[in-house]
């Protein structure tokens, strides 16, 4: 076997396995005698041979890692590349709204979007800070949001790992990581063609094909690209904006060195040139002393009405990197190497205020460069421990000129504030994860890692017009470095009651380095330096797989106690009400989740669903940030950003046998999240209930080779406000959900 390749020549059966509402097939293997030549006698020891050939056949086999997350203890849902297919996912913030615990949502018009875990991610919408969850694209940390910001095709698997992170791999996170794997190159020629049109003129193109080079190298080439008018329309110019025009590549190439090792190469790149979402200002006239010019929307807008008017809304945003993965797999264990370089380039232009005049547009010209390397190794030894150490080391880069765009609201021609500024990151880290066996089906949990993190910033906020200074002139200059160090750790019990049925608990800290605020600012103190967030983390929970794998359960408690919890605010500033970034000294959040997965107990029906409950609050409060007063001061137990109440979601499908064996799929699905405060000390800061329900039916034969889908999305028409806060003028500016979309799509396998 050679590190999830089974050499030989082989007779497949397969097996399902269920995670977090996710089913897998898995190919288990025995090696066959070859065809017997018989001549009227019959040799049952010769049938039962094992034969080994010179020429291998390889199977892919992924339970391995599968498996592990199922025994993890802690909290990871899982979705596979048939559940984002058929909940037609196409976008990272997606998976949001079947994951218990995540939220997702774009802050800005542009595609960055910005996650959370359980209350923690990140509220910056600049562009110039990781967040307090790891994300990672085929084992490669993004420490920039332009780096998922592309489309998810041809992915194999995205899990989500809840609970501080970095004790098996890559960087330390307070909150957890999302990882996102794309489908590995198969050893035999075969791949899909895939289109679609739906709602707004939408085409949608992908493919994938495998391509054996020879009998150790085999080759996987992916493409995506969406291309399609925009749902919301200018009330005075007729324009229409929200439109795509997303192109993606991914080229996967493996190399079977020998028995031992192999190594994969991946190449890829991503290109954006849509027309940005605008949100709505739907105050009003809120420049009272421009009565005769329309700049809101008005209180009664409809959903796809937008006032974008003569400013300029674009996207041009491309980007692209290689990673290299190696794996040797000694006698007494596993070596894992992954590298990962990436670029990305952006300029972009924002109707950020959601009026026709430039009163807080922005402009988001940055270049982004990142480096990582993570290596470790796993064995098990007296068949009692199973250790797990590794070193991680990242280098990143973004210089950027971030502008915003204030002329009517500063009352010059050229009101414009710019900050120019360059950031560098390095970081390094050792971990160390064992697992011991106490005594039969307990075990023993103890992780520890030692982060150190340089992070330097240069820069500052340049003053165009002259409405703070003399033109030209600067507001805020900063040229700051900070170095720290810190030890996390995490110790737990996991005790496995019966095959496929566990409880754990565990404590563990989680740690985020300290970041800078890049927004282009009236106010000096706004760019200050924000102090490293940390956290302690209590979890209890339970996983059960029933009846052959056909039920699956798995719920969790937990506790967080955050200390400097980084997050956005809202303050007054000179002229100005804007956002900034700062340090909230004390907050706690409390919660449960619960998921289950219900396959076939009632024959061709799959059942999915999963709840989530949330307890955020500020435990201690603050009228200020950096000496600037809150538009609205946080108070004692006040709620946390990016944190609803409540949420849930389900899915059920049905199949139906057809004549000529075919088969129908019938499929319904709902999401629903409770409103949720999206930004601190600001009293528009506040999003609405959130909720969607989806229909999907699909034809095709039984054998997989091809399938028909038509589907709805958001079939009631919801309209509900997914992002809001106060603009510079004081006013309230909103995003709308995306409304009813109606498509379809046929695949083909070959």
């Amino acid at each position: 076997m050679r590190d999830g390749v089974i050499t030989g020549r082989c007779s497949a059966t397969k097996w399902a396995m269920t995670i977090s509402g996710a089913t897998y097939l898995f190919t288990s293997t025995a090696l066959a005698s070859p065809p017997q030549h018989r001549t009227g006698t019959h040799h049952p020891a010769h049938h039962h041979r094992p034969v080994i050939t010179a020429k291998p056949e390889t199977i892919r086999v992924g339970g391995s890692h599968l498996q592990r997350l199922r025994a993890t203890a802690g909290t990871v849902n899982v979705m596979s590349a048939k559940k984002l297919r058929e909940l037609n996912i196409t976008s990272p913030k997606d998976i949001a709204a079947y994951t218990p615990g995540l939220t997702a949502v774009n802050a800005t018009s542009g595609s960055t979007p910005l996650f959370s875990i359980r209350g923690i991610g990140l509220d910056d919408f600049t562009g110039n800070n990781m967040g307090g969850i790891g994300i990672y694209q085929d084992g490669v940390f993004a420490p920039y949001p332009v780096f998922y910001t592309g489309q998810m095709f041809d992915t194999q698997t995205v899990s989500v790992e809840k609970g501080p992170q970095g004790f098996d791999y890559g960087r330390s996170s307070t909150g957890g990581n999302i990882s996102v794997e794309s489908t590995r190159p198969g050893h035999h020629f075969g791949g899909y063609l895939d289109w679609g049109y739906s709602s707004y003129g939408t085409n949608t193109a992908r493919a994938a094909v495998d391509v054996p080079i020879s009998k150790t190298i085999f080759n996987r080439t992916a493409f995506s690209y969406i291309n399609g008018g925009g749902w919301q329309r200018d009330i005075h110019t007729g324009r229409h904006y929200g439109s795509q025009d997303q192109l993606g590549l991914r080229n996967l190439t493996q190399f079977l060195i020998d028995d031992r090792s192999s190594l994969l190469l991946n190449i890829h790149y991503t290109r954006d040139r849509g027309t940005p979402q605008s949100p709505q200002d739907t105050d009003g006239d809120a420049l009272n002393n421009r009565p005769n010019r329309t700049i809101s929307v008005g209180s009664n807008a409809r959903y796809h009405d937008v006032n974008v008017g003569g400013d300029r809304a674009s996207r041009d945003e491309n980007g692209g990197g290689v990673s290299i993965n190696y794996t040797h797999r000694f006698d007494v264990g596993t070596f894992t190497s992954t590298t990962g370089f990436d670029a990305f380039r952006r300029n972009d232009y924002d109707n950020y205020d959601g009026e026709s005049l430039s009163i807080g547009d922005y402009h988001w010209n940055d270049t982004s460069l990142a480096q990582s390397h993570d290596m470790h190794f796993r064995t098990t030894f007296a068949k009692r421990v199973r250790l797990s150490v590794g070193v991680y080391e990242s280098y990143d880069k973004i210089n950027g000129a971030y502008t915003g765009l204030r002329s009517d609201l500063l009352g010059i021609p050229n009101g414009n504030l710019t900050n120019h500024f360059v950031q560098q990151n390095i970081s390094t880290g050792v971990y160390l994860n064992t697992v011991t066996k106490i005594v039969r089906g307990l075990d023993f949990i103890a992780s520890g890692r030692y982060s150190y993190d340089d992070r330097g910033y240069h820069g500052g906020t340049i003053d165009q017009g002259g409405a703070f200074t003399h033109a030209g002139g600067a507001i805020s200059s900063l040229d700051d470095h900070h170095r720290y160090s810190r030890l996390t750790g995490r110790v737990g019990l996991r005790y496995t009651i019966a095959p496929g049925t566990l409880i754990y608990g565990t404590i563990s800290n989680g740690y985020k380095a300290g970041s800078y605020f890049a927004g282009a600012v009236s106010a000096a103190s706004a760019q200050s330096y924000v102090r490293p967030e940390n956290m302690v983390a209590y979890e209890i929970g339970a996983k059960t797989s029933l009846l052959n794998n056909k039920l699956q359960l798995e719920g969790s408690l937990f506790d967080y106690e955050y200390h400097n919890r980084q997050t956005l605010f809202v303050a007054e500033m000179p002229k100005t009400t804007s956002l900034t970034l700062g340090s909230l000294p004390r907050a706690r959040t409390r919660g449960g989740e619960l998921s289950g997965t219900f396959h076939n107990l009632i024959p061709n029906l799959d059942l999915n669903s999963s709840f989530a409950y949330l307890d955020a609050k500020a435990t201690r409060g603050t009228s200020s940030i950096n000496g600037l007063p809150l538009l609205s001061n946080v108070g004692r137990n006040s709620a946390l950003p990016f944190a609803p109440r409540f949420s849930w979601s389900a899915v059920a499908r049905y199949a139906i046998n057809l004549p000529s064996d075919y088969r129908m799929t019938l499929q319904a699905s709902y999401s629903w999240k409770d409103n949720m405060l999206l930004e601190l000390g600001d009293p528009n800061g506040k999003s609405s209930k959130i909720s969607s329900m989806g229909l999907r039916m699909e034809v095709g034969p039984k054998s997989g080779k091809w399938v028909a889908a038509v589907y709805v999305d958001n079939l009631l028409n919801r309209h509900g406000n997914s992002y809001s806060y106060t603009g510079n003028d004081n006013s309230r500016v909103q995003y709308i959900q995306t409304p009813r979309w109606i498509g379809g799509n046929i695949r083909y396998n070959f």
